[in-house]
């Protein structure tokens, strides 16, 4: 072998060793971010449900976390910020909101879609929203919903109360107005998918609808519903792997602490906040097995809907 050929292998060598480095380089950290952040912290948490904290130190609890909490599910609490029966019903009445939004969001970008008049200015009213920082756009509600704001005055006018009432506290307006927060920021649902969806579908399938005289609504029910079939299970599916973890802005509303608008997630994050010392509350490990338990149930809901979606009409391609 001559010179030239071993400097030809090396040179190739050197090439390759370059490359793969420079691939490296750029995949080595979301790896390790993925590792750490998920993979071992997802790990440490299974763990955590089945530990509880003993005199200093950690020790196996079987399923004592688990029986916990049943116990405060059946039990409930006077403490409405604790009462993990509230916080359930609030969740699963801010959950089925979201399934009311989402053909309503549906149908938004399907008249954006043809172009109705006024259709730019529409998607733009319609996507601000959720733009803006949902601090800011809480801090405006709740300024909104002060003493000196607006609702309280109509509130007093449609309800012909002899007093102002403060909707964000008292018992008979909190939740309603919690509710009201969340339709309006969620009213506009996935604009940005379904419009992305619809620019999908070829022009002459709806020249040809056009042509055999097919109205909107058949347009609608009968050639863009079954065309974009797939995405809707899609969105169905993840909606219900998140049913737990439907909440609103309650936390920047209320903080689940006024009048019964606790809700699992919040309740979560509350239990999480107030463990300053691991190794002697028990809030972590007992939140551990309360995300442990909906996660497996929420998965369980999830692939059922998509297995029952998914049997009903056939994907069509194109």
């Amino acid at each position: 072998m001559n010179n030239a050929t071993i400097g030809i292998k090396r040179h190739t060598g050197k090439r390759k060793a370059m490359r793969t480095l420079f691939i490296l380089s750029f995949i080595i950290i979301p790896i390790v971010n993925f590792l750490v952040f998920y993979v071992y912290v997802n790990f440490s948490s299974f763990v955590m449900a089945f530990q509880k904290p003993e005199g200093g130190k950690l020790v196996f609890a079987g399923f004592e976390n688990f029986e916990w909490i049943f116990k405060k599910i059946r039990e409930g609490s006077s403490e409405e910020t604790d009462n993990l029966r509230i916080a359930f019903v609030n969740t699963f009445k801010t959950f089925g909101i979201q399934m009311v939004l989402l053909p309503i969001g549906l149908f938004i970008s399907y008249f954006i879609y043809k172009k109705i008049w006024g259709y730019k200015v529409f998607r733009v009213l319609f996507y601000i929203p959720s733009l803006v920082s949902s601090v800011v756009v809480c801090f405006f509600y709740t300024e909104l919903m002060s003493s000196s704001g607006f609702m309280p005055k109509l509130l007093q006018s449609l309800y012909r109360l002899d007093y102002t009432p403060s909707p964000l506290v008292d018992s008979s307006f909190a939740n309603k107005m919690v509710f009201l927060n969340l339709i309006w920021l969620g009213f506009p649902g996935n604009l940005i998918i379904w419009g992305g969806t619809f620019s999908r579908i070829p022009d002459s399938i709806i020249e040809s609808a056009k042509l055999d005289g097919v109205g909107w609504i058949r347009e609608m029910f009968q050639i863009i519903l079954p065309l974009v079939w797939p995405t809707l299970v899609l969105v169905l599916t993840t909606s219900f792997a998140g049913l737990f973890g439907a909440s609103g802005n309650v936390f920047l509303l209320t903080g689940g602490g006024y009048h019964g608008t606790q809700t699992v997630a919040n309740w979560m994050y509350l239990r999480v906040q107030q463990s300053t010392n691991p190794e002697r509350s028990p809030n972590l490990y007992r939140v551990s097995a309360m995300g442990l338990m909906l996660t497996a149930v929420s998965c369980v809901i999830a692939l059922f809907i998509r297995k029952f979606l998914t049997s009903r009409i056939e994907e069509t391609q194109y």
